[in-house]
Order: structure tokens, then sequence, then C-alpha cells
């Protein structure tokens, strides 16, 4: 098996697949052959007209109840791989969500959204190809087949013989055309995950599209060709790796055939035995040509899955677990480097933050003012120096200690496709809705929450579809005050402000920044009188401003 099939078959939701689906093919393998023992005993009995309707109707009976248990197990096996499956991919779902928010939001500011998205969805469901059907089959085909096999060497050494060399042959054209299929399928991938990030991205900018007058179709369309042209391969590949299967089967069953029926004829076979080795024959090959389906699922399922595992495996910052004490921490940047491939926006950075100091931080675009919030969030892990909060290094905090104590508002606060009040409560998830209020209140935001339908009900769309920037900005900050945090960080809070929306703003920010620790980056002279102080970031120091406005 492949090194993904092997780390999902180690996940705790996929370690009883094996034992269980083993103990099934065996019980399997064992019921096909009294099943087809019995057939045989019912012909030859009705053929040698030696046995009486009660006693084949005793034989009936219990072939009959063979069959039902044959078929209860297979069901019993198809049940225990479908649940199995489903956890799995329950797990990987959650193990994604969890590597993500453990990295960062800088660890995948490379990747687009629309294949994160697609490994999230359609990556995860491929890994239903493998696990409910590949591995069981792979476990019956490798159980079945030999036992089967050894039943028909004893009943006919040479039937059995035949049938140990030819089988290994057709798991080998198995083997040859799925090699074949492998690179297929991994274009097919790459392009259903081109496709899933054009389409995130169009959706994106339709406004900006439809605004200029573009279509935005035409990337979508060569996107859509590709994986047209991909798929279509991949089926032509498969249908050959049937052809070729179930071709070697049948030509091997026939062999056996041949010489059963030779040997028959000259009466160097009994009719009895003659006919359960033929019966048996082609139980040899059922798992295999079962197999040669299962694995071309797989081969489509291992792109995804080697994709989710490249970003599962990640690197992590190095995290502790040290508390912090009670109330504002002090912060001190000491020597903070941070580089952008061969730049470095920020060198040997030096930044105290006393408790309750509130500092404002200026500089043009691109100076590294985001880095240096990222840096302070624990976004970052800065390529030299060190954070210390309360004199504890960051690393060796705990970090969920440390997000409880610290708030970060954007410039356009993110908000999801719920209420208002659930908005909110990303802030503090066990909030009353009295909390809320007073939280939208202090962000001057109660006012046109009351105004709305619902109230703190209503639903806002997707990233607050329904409110206008002033009004997202402040559901952000009643985010914010809902939290409590010791240290708050802001983003260019009023950037996206009319005059009056900023004053409403810059008063409650005024009220958020009591006994707490406030950094705020900003090229608004209204926020600057907030502050205890101004600095200016530039050659990737910081420094006392020139002049500011």
């Amino acid at each position: 098996m492949s090194s993904p099939t092997r780390r999902i078959l180690a996940w705790p939701a996929a370690r009883a697949l094996i034992p269980g689906c083993g103990l099934l093919a065996v019980a399997v393998a064992a019921l096909s052959v009294l099943q087809w023992a019995l057939v045989a005993t019912v012909v030859a009995a009705v053929v040698g007209g030696r046995t009486s309707p009660v006693a084949l109707t005793g034989l009936l009976i219990t072939l009959l109840v063979v069959w039902a248990a044959r078929s209860a197990v297979v069901g019993v096996r198809e049940r225990l791989a479908a649940t199995v499956s489903t956890r799995v991919r329950s797990e990987a779902r959650m193990a994604f969500a969890r590597k993500l928010l453990r990295v960062g939001p800088s660890a995948v500011a490379e990747e687009r959204t629309g294949e994160l998205a697609s490994t999230a969805t359609e990556g995860v469901s491929a890994l239903d190809a493998l696990v409910a059907r590949f591995v069981p089959g792979a476990v019956t085909a490798a159980l079945v087949t030999p036992l089967v096999i050894a039943v028909v060497l004893v009943l006919d050494p040479l039937s059995g013989g035949l049938l140990l060399v030819t089988a290994p042959v057709v798991v080998v054209l198995l083997w040859l055309v799925g090699a074949r299929s492998a690179a297929s399928a991994a274009e097919r991938w790459e392009t259903l995950s081109r496709l899933g990030a054009l389409l995130v991205d169009t959706l994106r900018v339709l406004p900006t599209l439809v605004t200029f007058g573009r279509g935005g179709t035409r990337s979508l369309t060569r996107a859509s060709e590709a994986y047209r042209t991909t798929t279509l391969r991949v089926l032509r590949t498969a249908f050959l790796s049937g052809f070729v299967i179930e071709f070697g089967a049948s030509l091997c069953v026939a062999l056996v055939a041949v010489t059963v029926g030779i040997r028959l004829f000259e009466g160097e076979l009994g009719f009895g035995r003659a006919l359960l080795v033929l019966l048996l024959a082609p139980e040899v090959f059922a798992p295999i040509r079962a197999l040669g389906a299962d694995h071309h699922a797989r081969l489509e399922s291992l792109p995804a899955a080697r994709r989710l595992f490249d970003l599962l495996d990640q690197p992590e910052p190095i995290t502790g677990e040290r508390q912090l004490p009670v109330g504002v921490p002090s912060v001190r940047l000491s020597g903070v480097s941070v580089r952008h491939d061969a730049r470095t926006v920020l060198d040997h950075l030096d930044l105290d933050l006393p408790p309750g100091s509130r500092t404002a931080v200026v500089g043009p675009s691109g100076v590294g003012k985001t880095s240096l919030l990222e840096v302070l969030l624990n976004l970052r892990t800065p390529d030299a120096g060190e954070v210390l909060v309360a004199g504890v290094p960051l690393p060796e905090l705990d970090p969920a200690a440390w997000r409880a104590r610290i708030a970060y508002l954007p410039e356009r606060p993110w908000l999801l496709p719920g209420s208002i009040a659930a908005n909110v409560r990303l802030g503090r998830p066990e909030a009353t809705d009295a909390e809320v209020e007073r939280a939208l209140a202090e962000a001057a935001a109660l006012e046109f929450v009351r105004r709305l339908p619902d109230g703190i009900a209503t639903r806002v769309g997707e990233n607050g579809a329904r409110l206008s920037g002033g009004e997202r900005l402040r559901i952000g900050l009643a985010r914010v005050f809902v939290a409590d945090p010791a240290v708050v960080v802001l983003d260019e809070p009023t950037a996206q402000l009319d005059p009056d929306s900023e004053a409403a703003v810059v008063s409650a920010l005024a009220r958020l920044a009591r006994g707490r620790t406030v950094v705020t980056v900003t090229h608004r002279t209204a926020l600057l009188p907030e502050h205890d102080r101004v600095l200016e970031l530039a050659d990737g120091r910081l420094r006392q401003p020139e002049a500011v406005g």
C-alpha cells in the first residue's frame, strides 16, 4: 500500500478496518466454498438420480441458509467499511481545520482559497474510495483468493496449480494498467483543484468583472476543458483496465475448464469434484476483478490524499504550556526580525508595550506594519529575536491562553454568514444576549442593529453583505468588546469610514482602550490623539516621527 494509505489506516478511526475485513474475508471464503460444495452435491445427486426429494429439500434449505449467511457477511463488511470511511473523512476534515488554526494564516498565504476548499471537500470525500472500497477489496483479494486456491489444490492439484500460476498474472496485469492510470488521475485532480480555485476567484471579484464588462469565463472555460479532457483520459484507462482484467480472468477460468473437461471425459475426475472445481475457479478471480475497479477508484483518491497530507505535514510553530498571570501583561519585542523572501521588513526591532499603554504605529504601505502585528498576534514566528509577554517568551506560553488575552480588529473584519449575535459571540461564545447588546452599545452599533428586522438575530449574509463598511467594522469592534481582552491590536480601524462614522468609532475605541494595552496601525490622524505615543516604522525599525499629519 502507498504511504497515504498507510497513514490513513494508522488513524484511530481506521485501525479496526483491516482486522475486521480480514475476519469477514475468511468467513466469506469458507461460506463460498460451502455454498458451491452444496450446489455441486445437489447437481451431482440430481444427475445421478440416487437422492430422494426429501434429502434434496434439506440440502436446498441448507444451501439457502449458507447463501444468506454469505450475503449477510458481505453486508457487514460493507457496513463496517462505510462506517470507518465516514469516521476517517470526519477526522480528516477536523485535522485539516485544526492544522489551519495551528499554523495560522501566514503559513497558507500563498495557497489559493479555492484549492484549499477543494482539498477540504472533494479531496476528503475522495478518501471514501480508498477506505470504503480499496482497502476492504484488497484484504478480501489477499485472503479469499489464496484460501480458495488452497481448497482447489486439495480437490484437484492440477487445477489448483493452474490457478496458482495464472492468478498472479492477472494481478500483474492489474498493476501494470494501474501504473498507467496514476499519472492521469494525478492530472485530473490538479485540473479539478485549478477549476475550483478559478471559480472561487471569479465569485470573489464578480462585481469588478461586471463593472468592467469582463465575462471572466475564458480561464474557467480553459480549466473546464482541461478537466473534461483528463476525466475522459481516466475513463478510457478505467475501461481498458476492466477489459484486461476481465479478459485475463476469463482466459484463466477457461483454461481450468478445458483441463477439467478433458479429464472428466477420460474418467480421471469424478463429476461432483469436477463440477466443484469449475464452480470455485471463478471465485478465485472474483475478488481480483472487484479489486480492479476499486484500484482505479483508489488511484483517483491518492492525489487528493497526498495533497491533504502535504498540508497536514506543514511545520507548526513551537508552543508551550505556561499560563499568564492575572491582569494586563507587559509585552516586549526584542531584536525581532522578519524576512519576506530576500527582503527584510523588520530588522532587529525593539518595542516596549507597558501595561495599559496606547501605541500608534505609522508609516507608508509595505514597510512591515502588518508583519509587526502578526508577530504580536503570534500568527508569525520571527526569523530572529523574541516576544516576551510578562517576561515569558511567547513560544513558551499556551497559545490558547495568549489568544484569550489579545484581540484583533482588522481594517475589514470578516463576518460569517450568520446572525449578528453569532458574529459578536466569536469573541466569547458563551456571551449572553444582554452581554452581546452591551458590547454592541459600547461599539456604537446597537442603534442601527435595533433598526434591523430581527435585531441581533438578523442574518448578515457572507462577509456582512447586507451591511455597510462602517456597520461591519462596528460589529467587529463589538466582537472585541465582548471578548474583554487585555491587549488590543487594531489595523487601520477607520480607514474605510466617512467622518461621522469615524468619529463614532474613535469614541468607541477610546472606551475600549481604558485599562488595556492598545497597539494601532493607522494612516488616519483622527486616531493619533487617543494614543500615548506615535512611532514611525521605517527601514525595519521604529522611531519617533519628525511630523505627524
